[in-house]
């Protein structure tokens, strides 16, 4: 009996920490390989520091692995963004390998976005080098977006204008100027795991401009709605964008 006792304990102790951990939203967990894992939820923003002291906002839907006898060589499938920290006495490389390509740094700020069936990396800060699934090679300088997709062999090479970050999301906010509401719709699809219609077709091509709110799809949608005087219907996970009478 006093066997039993105990194992009911033991068991209704395991059992309250196991909810404890599984309440939190993200996840972290290590496997049988010795790989560190962190994964967000829809919706989920995320700040990690790794143990070599490098900075990661980690956007919705997201995930970042990583051996840890080497956490400076990880893989990334949705999107972050990093703020490499330098080690100046080995001068320590840091990799970010997609499905598409591997970023190579030694310490520098820059947005990695994975989705869409392509990479896209914009730097802010530093100098970094991508070595293409093809074989190919780029160096990179801030204000620089490069977005290459290994399934169509697509390669993109352009000036951005850092005025106005790519990764503006890690702080809670969209930023939009003049973009179509397809492209603001599809954010939402990836980061929320919805999917959207439309009424007509013409509602796609509507533009958006200024911030938008992402941390609370609720206001998210509030706030499209009312930059694009349509009415956005949430249904079974699925976002139906129609004309509004009221406008």
């Amino acid at each position: 009996k006093k066997v039993r006792s105990l194992n009911t304990v033991l068991f209704s102790t395991a059992a309250a920490v196991l909810l404890i951990l599984i309440s939190y939203s993200s996840i972290t967990y290590f496997n049988e390989h010795s790989t560190t894992v962190h994964k967000t939820n829809y919706g989920e923003i995320i700040d990690l520091k790794l143990p070599d002291g490098t900075s990661v906002v980690l956007n919705g839907n997201s995930e970042i692995s990583y051996d840890n006898d080497n956490p400076r060589l990880l893989n990334l499938k949705g999107e972050a963004y990093f703020k490499v920290k330098p080690i100046p006495s080995t001068n320590a490389k840091f990799w970010v390998i997609t499905n598409d390509l591997k970023v190579e740094v030694l310490g520098t700020q820059f947005h990695v976005n994975t989705r869409k069936q392509k990479t896209n990396v914009v730097l802010d800060e530093g100098s970094i080098h991508l070595e293409f699934k093809n074989g190919e090679v780029a160096k990179m300088i801030p204000g620089e977006m490069v977005s290459f997709s290994n399934e169509s062999k697509k390669l993109l090479h352009k000036r951005v204008n850092i005025e106005t970050p790519y990764a503006l999301w890690r702080g809670g906010t969209y930023a939009f100027n003049e973009i179509p509401l397809k492209d603001v719709m599809t954010n939402l699809e990836l980061t929320y795991g919805l999917e959207v219609q439309y009424s007509a077709e013409n509602l796609k091509e509507i533009p958006i401009s200024g911030g938008i709110p992402n941390q609370n799809l609720n206001i998210c949608i509030a706030a499209i709605e009312k930059a694009t005087g349509t009415r956005i219907i949430n249904k079974g996970n699925i976002l139906r964008v129609q004309e509004n009478p009221i406008y």
